[in-house]
């Protein structure tokens, strides 16, 4: 099994009254993943793709997802 060396991010902004507690954002239809470079430390980072998003350094980008993915971080991180 390869490693993979990017994690997956979701884009930070949507705060309303829809977010609770341990939501990790995938609940929501409009959210989609974003790949995030390793070595990642828990919280804000930075996607490929530029966008501001929370990651998670346990969410390994290969994992399967419901989500949809972002289609530029998806061209960069294959």
């Amino acid at each position: 099994m390869t490693a993979s060396l990017f994690v997956i991010g979701i884009r930070v902004g949507w705060i309303g009254p829809d977010v609770l507690p341990g939501d990790d954002g995938f609940a929501r239809a409009h959210d989609v993943a974003h790949a995030v470079a390793k070595p990642v430390v828990d919280g804000l980072e930075a996607s490929l793709c530029g966008q501001l998003v929370r990651a998670t350094a346990a969410q390994d980008w290969t994992s399967d997802r419901a989500a949809a993915r972002c289609e530029e971080c998806a061209r960069l991180a294959g």
